[in-house]
């Protein structure tokens, strides 16, 4: 009885994997969606997650590797010397990564991508470059 159970559970883990919610060591997609849930008692555990990167940009100045080889650094800028980053809000950024993340394919794709993805959107990147920097980030995720 037992070991039927047994192969029972290994078939059925095999069976329905669970999604990684990190890929190279960061937050991707499948952590974001699981902010969603109605038990988790913070409701803008999105909005805090982040600002959580604009403090660490902003704030301590520290770097993100990823933000400077795959990122959105001039973007970033672009947006504050045209004055463009004070009407932008945390929620506008929110609602832009949850159209990203509906896109399966997205779900690998860690949060700071998806984050730089959006300010690359806001600052003007047409369709063509934001496939093309997608397309360089799912390489990333990958290699």
């Amino acid at each position: 009885m037992k070991s039927a159970f047994l192969i029972f559970l290994v078939f059925s883990i095999n069976l329905f994997p669970q999604s990684e919610r990190q890929t190279k060591g960061s937050d991707n997609g499948y952590a974001w969606l699981a902010m969603d849930d109605p038990a988790l008692m913070n409701s803008t555990s999105k909005e805090n997650y982040l600002s959580s990167i604009l403090d660490r940009l902003k704030i301590t100045n520290e770097k993100y590797p990823e933000i400077e080889s795959l990122g959105c650094r001039e973007d970033i800028n672009k947006l504050s010397k045209e004055g463009k980053s004070n009407e932008i809000s945390i929620s506008d950024v929110v609602v832009e990564i949850d159209k990203f993340y509906s896109v399966e394919e997205n779900l690998v794709i860690p949060i700071v991508f998806a984050y730089c993805y959006t300010i690359k959107k806001f600052a003007g990147a047409s369709t063509e470059e934001l496939l093309i920097y997608k397309d360089e980030v799912l390489l990333f995720c990958y290699e």
